[in-house]
């Protein structure tokens, strides 16, 4: 999804043709409306990109509205309709039309050795039966986890073809008992929802609230809003870094620069809209659903 957007929308005005909206929070109507929105001084190569996570939460309505939709779409906008189960009211409406639907099936955990390793062989990685063995055994069906300790043992790795073995995977699960609340909004900002989220329930089971780390990411987001001010004046996101935290060590500060120019202001106002939303589901709904309302924090701020 990430590499279709990239080549829809020009670098620069994701802001302006990109568009990511949820099932459970959205309408058909506004969906309809945002894909056929033109797009901002873009080519006719380009379009924009509207992204629908949990397209099946949608109603019957939404279902309809989408579906009258298909039938005419709009030329200048690719829209695309995740749905996290086959059997939903937008998936019924739209196969009785012409759109083609694709089924993505997540591997069984007896297929996700293998499944991995077709992963690697396509991301470019030399990965080890063993590993690949190791990382089935500890995952299971995870395989959004699965995947994401292979990219993180590959970037340790290095080089052109990173070479991953079992014993990286072993030190790698070793270090994933992580109860740092420093770790888990690095986790956030560097967009890595699997390790973040190990990390949160790692905190939950040590017995952090809720509060105490939502409190520490909108801290993070606010500094991160403060340097893209800086960043407003000229001033490169590594200088901004180390004029904000000077004292933090060469590779730390090159890591939070990564983070800051990828989240740029509208992106960063937005995460602070979801953390004010977790904040009103924490009290509203008590502390035994905080995890699940962090969780969903996680995956929504990663995802922009």
């Amino acid at each position: 999804m990430a590499a279709l957007r990239g080549l829809l929308v020009p670098e620069g005005l994701e802001a302006f043709n990109a568009a990511s909206l949820w099932g459970e929070e959205t309408t058909g109507g506004e969906i309809v409306s945002m894909a056929e929105m033109l797009p901002m001084a873009a080519t006719k190569e380009q379009r924009r990109f509207v992204l629908v996570r949990r397209a099946d939460r949608l109603r019957e309505a939404d279902a309809e509205a989408l579906a009258a939709y298909a039938g005419r779409p709009a030329p200048t906008c690719c829209l695309l309709l995740v749905c996290d189960h086959g059997k939903s009211p937008v998936a019924g409406a739209l196969k009785k039309g012409s759109v083609t639907l694709l089924d993505f099936p997540a591997p069984r955990d007896y297929q996700l050795a293998r499944w991995l390793e077709a992963q690697a062989r396509r991301l470019g990685i030399v990965l080890d039966a063993g590993a690949a063995r190791v990382l089935a055994q500890g995952f299971g069906e995870d395989f959004v986890g699965a995947v994401s300790t292979l990219q993180r043992a590959a970037l340790s790795a290095g080089g052109a073809r990173p070479k991953v073995t079992r014993a990286m995977i072993e030190q790698l699960d070793a270090r994933d008992h992580d109860a740092n609340r420093f770790h888990l909004a690095d986790a956030i900002l560097g967009r890595e929802p699997a390790r973040a989220v190990t990390i949160l329930r790692n905190l939950d089971q040590a017995g952090d609230s809720g509060y105490a780390l939502l409190g520490l990411i909108e801290s993070q987001l606010r500094k991160f809003l403060e340097m893209r001010g800086e960043m407003a004046s000229g001033r490169p996101a590594a200088m901004a870094v180390q004029q904000k935290s000077p004292t933090l060590p060469p590779d730390v500060r090159a890591r939070l620069a990564r983070q800051l120019e990828s989240f740029d202001e509208s992106r960063l106002m937005e995460a602070f809209r979801i953390a004010r939303r977790a904040d009103r589901a924490l009290k509203g709904h008590g502390s035994g659903n905080a995890l699940a309302h962090m969780e969903d924090l996680v995956w929504r701020v990663t995802a922009l």
